[in-house]
């Protein structure tokens, strides 16, 4: 069974995350997308798209592992579910929907997907052979992109009609982005084990010129069950609500604010919100300790979505760090301290 690499050096590697979202440092070998999928609801149909980059000068098979959403919702592996060229970039359209090796062939599911990608020079076997137990980590393993935009079509209709689209982007998120608790005292001081969504509005129901959000949350570790601490501020910095969420191993929730923070009803002043998310506590599973990871590696991704309530056209609200990027991970992005920093031109220049 393919296993996840253990979420062990949150300490070091944190230190970059804040910066690598907005330096698009998204290569890795272990690559998260915190939701897909293929749905109807009572308006539309949900589909995912999928793109993968081989960033690599040799062939790699892909796995797939993915989970419903829902606390308690189980895991499957799609061990080498397609092969990439060297270097090769390649869409899989609607790819929860797809028949393999283009995609899960799932007629119906909503969740999360983490993408592993191995060298598959030794006939096919990617993922499946040389793992080390104590770390998860496989000498075979090789770095990959991911970007997804999932979107929806009017109900009833299909891809083949060309239908109108709405949508959003959700970009892979490489596992050394991954949040915890283990980071709450970075070197530099900086309390790395939380993060903000802003953006939050809550401003009407299916009115025109209305807009609503969800929180979406994933639990990044195999070997833990995780319990987030969710809080919601005005823009002032006043509490509005807190509550709590509690998922099991590579589980995932997505939910609306309002049944988050029933008390932040919808109405025009409903906006310009922000929450704070935490890791306050973690359980590791039975088989943590066999595998190296005593403490359950706990990790969580967070994520929020802002959706105009009739058209249903969607924006990612991508979690931030509280805290800057450190000078010691700049220096291990840009170099050496004397490379100093760009000139960049702090006031607009008075014309003359």
């Amino acid at each position: 069974m393919l296993r996840l690499k253990h979420l062990v050096m949150a300490a070091a590697l944190v230190l970059v995350a804040a910066g690598a979202m907005a330096s698009n440092f998204r290569a890795a070998d272990q690559v998260y997308v915190p939701a897909v999928g293929k749905l109807a609801t009572g308006r539309a149909t949900f589909i995912s798209d999928i793109f993968v980059q081989n960033l690599n000068n040799e062939r790699v098979a892909v796995s797939v592992i993915y989970t419903p959403t829902g606390n308690g919702a189980t895991s499957t592996y799609a061990n080498n579910l397609f092969v990439l060229a060297p270097n090769e970039r390649k869409e899989f359209i609607d790819f929860v929907g797809s028949a393999p090796p283009n995609g899960l062939g799932l007629p119906a599911f909503f969740g999360t997907l983490v993408f592993n990608a191995c060298s598959d020079a030794s006939g096919a076997t990617g993922c499946t052979t040389g793992t080390d137990p104590s770390t998860g980590v496989n000498p075979n393993f090789r770095n990959i992109a991911v970007f997804s935009r999932i979107y929806s079509i009017p109900l009833g209709t299909t891809l083949a009609s060309n239908p109108p689209t709405n949508g959003q982007d959700l970009p892979g998120i490489p596992w050394y982005n991954y949040i915890s608790s283990k980071s709450a005292s970075a070197p530099d001081g900086a309390d790395l084990s939380q993060v903000f969504i802003t953006g939050i509005r809550n401003t009407g129901v299916n009115q025109a010129g209305t807009y609503s959000t969800q929180l979406g949350f994933m639990n990044a570790s195999q070997f833990s069950t995780t319990t987030l601490q969710v809080t919601l501020f005005a823009g002032n910095g006043t509490q509005l609500g807190e509550t709590t969420v509690t998922l099991g191993p590579l589980n995932h929730t997505q939910q609306s604010v309002s049944a988050l923070f029933p008390s932040f009803t919808a109405g025009p002043t409903a906006t310009g919100a922000w929450a704070r998310v935490r890791q306050i506590a973690s359980t590791p599973t039975s088989d943590a300790a066999t595998f190296g990871c005593s403490d359950g590696c706990p990790g969580f991704l967070a994520y929020g979505s802002q959706l105009d309530n009739v058209t249903a056209d969607a924006t990612t609200l991508e979690a931030i760090y509280g805290a800057p990027l450190s000078a010691l991970a700049q220096e291990a992005i840009y170099g050496g301290a004397s490379a100093g920093k760009p000139v960049i031109h702090r006031a607009v220049k008075r014309s003359q």
